[in-house]
């Protein structure tokens, strides 16, 4: 059921008005991007939606792809539309490229459509179209297709929901792991020859401390955002190299903060974390083979 205001209600009773679609993506690594698929940029929410100018992108819902699907009771309903990217780019890599490097992976998109009496006037405010995560993009040398999945998606679990592995089934700083993350989380900052996929800077935790950890950068080009760390080595000059690359140029002096990763195993749990009482995977239980 959508609501929508008095105002509004009225003004879409009187069959004479703009609309727009606005875009918002929240990405997994931070940073939020927000567009219109208008003739000219709005401001609603105290927020200014791009149409991307003169370089881009531009969304187009127009074709028969490019649709809305709303279905009755539980099944995942879908989003479809159409990207051209121009000459756009996002935290200083181009549209394409960023796409293919995975930075809209897993988004949260929520899609308003602004009703307008004159063009640009958002005082009768807009109504959320669609809401859910990035689930595929078709991407192409001049045309990304993005396909995005309702939060239903998040009901689609395998039952029984708790099975018998070796590996713990908490998440790391989760309510049934327990522990503070701040705990296990130091500060650096980038040293000479430092890229946008491997750190160096002066950490003093021993080799594999923060792999499956996390790096957020706190300042410079890539503030705000963060990735998983790979692999981390300690040897006079600590090398953190990541899963995928910061899209902006890392400078030297730009701060991070850095975060500890577990690999789920008992032995991380009990020498890392001295958390063995909530450990929570059944390293002996006999493989399948030797089960009788």
């Amino acid at each position: 059921m959508k609501t929508a205001s008095t105002t509004l209600i009225n003004l879409l009773a009187s069959r004479q008005f703009f609309s727009v679609d606005l875009y918002q993506f929240s990405l997994v690594g931070g940073g939020v991007l927000n567009y219109c698929s208008g003739d000219a940029d709005i401001n609603w929410n105290g927020i200014t939606w791009s149409t991307g100018g003169s370089s881009g992108p531009y969304f187009d819902r127009s074709d028969s792809r490019a649709k809305c699907r709303w279905k009755i009771g539980v099944e995942v309903d879908s989003l479809v539309f159409d990207v051209i990217p121009g000459s756009a780019s996002i935290f200083g890599t181009g549209f394409l490229s960023a796409v293919r490097q995975g930075m809209f992976d897993g988004a949260e998109l929520t899609l308003y459509r602004a009703f307008m009496s004159t063009y640009g006037d958002t005082a009768d405010g807009a109504v959320i179209m669609f809401a859910g995560r990035v689930a595929e993009i078709d991407a192409t040398r001049s045309l990304a297709t993005f396909t995005v999945n309702s939060h239903l998606e998040l009901l689609n679990q395998n039952l029984p929901r708790n099975i018998y592995q070796a590996s713990c089934l908490n998440s790391l700083f989760d309510s049934g792991c327990g522990l503070n993350k701040a705990t296990f989380t130091v500060s650096g900052s980038a040293l000479s020859g430092s890229t946008s996929s491997v750190i160096n800077a002066s950490l003093g935790q021993a080799s594999g401390y923060f792999d499956m950890g996390t790096l957020s950068f706190t300042s410079g080009a890539n503030d705000g955002l963060s990735r998983t760390v790979k692999s981390y080595i300690h040897s006079g000059v600590s090398s953190v190299s990541l899963v995928s690359p910061f899209p902006g140029i890392v400078n030297i002096g730009d701060s991070f903060s850095i975060t500890a990763g577990c690999d789920k195993q008992q032995a991380t749990c009990s020498g890392k974390f001295n958390n063995i009482s909530r450990f929570r995977g059944f390293p002996y239980v006999p493989e399948n083979e030797t089960a009788v």
